[in-house]
């Protein structure tokens, strides 16, 4: 198990001051989560992996709070994030070597649609260098989940044959759905799964450039 919001996000922040201490931003982020891996094995030398990464946009909208606007001045912020073409990719390989009939699979699947909406906060601080230019620190967390709405497989090889080509719709869309309610089979339809939630949460580190526009006092 895992969190697909691990991993580096990078981004640019625009923002104003209403006042000394109260202020707005907005983040503009890219996400591109770390892998993560499943494996699986037998006694009789069946093995089986799954690998994982999530990329997603992100939108960052805050209202922050400092005080003073000195050479340090600490800050708080919290807000919301959507997360805009968030998408997965699965890679998933078994092999049976041992069995009564020998058997590997290699598969590639992204899943994707749909948006989230979560909530971020960050505490830090801005080292002002000189009267427009600075660098920042904060400690950030970010509280998200998503449920991705379809599925789409790009590559399934078994025992070294392609047989994406061959597939019907069935066997290479899946469509997410809540409720769930099996109903008839139709090889021309994706197949229906019940939706789930994918955890996007995470606790990091944001460190960067601050670029100050307008009359500086």
């Amino acid at each position: 198990t895992g969190s697909f919001g691990k991993g580096l996000q990078f981004g640019a922040t625009v923002g104003y001051l209403f006042t000394e201490n109260i202020g707005a931003e907005l983040n503009v982020g890219y996400l591109i989560g770390e892998t993560i891996t499943h494996t699986q094995t037998d006694s009789r030398g069946s093995f089986q992996e799954e690998k994982s990464s999530a990329k997603m946009l992100r939108l960052t909208p805050s209202i922050k709070i400092q005080i003073g606007k000195k050479n340090i001045t600490p800050y708080m912020r919290f807000g919301l994030v959507i997360g805009l073409a968030p998408k997965i990719t699965v890679s998933y390989l078994l092999n049976m070597p041992n069995s009564t009939n020998p058997l590997t699979e290699e598969s590639s699947r992204i899943m994707s649609g749909g948006t989230s909406i979560g909530f971020s906060a960050g505490m830090g601080a801005n080292f002002k260098l000189n009267k427009r230019i600075g660098v920042f620190a904060e400690l950030s967390l970010v509280s998200q989940a998503w449920a991705p709405k379809k599925a789409v497989f790009t590559k399934s090889i078994v025992n070294g044959v392609d047989v994406l080509p061959s597939s019907t719709i069935s066997q290479k869309e899946v469509e997410y759905v809540n409720p769930y309610v099996q109903g008839v089979f139709n090889a021309n339809e994706p197949t229906k799964s019940l939706k789930t939630y994918m955890p996007f949460s995470s606790i990091g580190i944001n460190v960067g450039l601050q670029i100050a526009i307008g009359k500086q006092k």
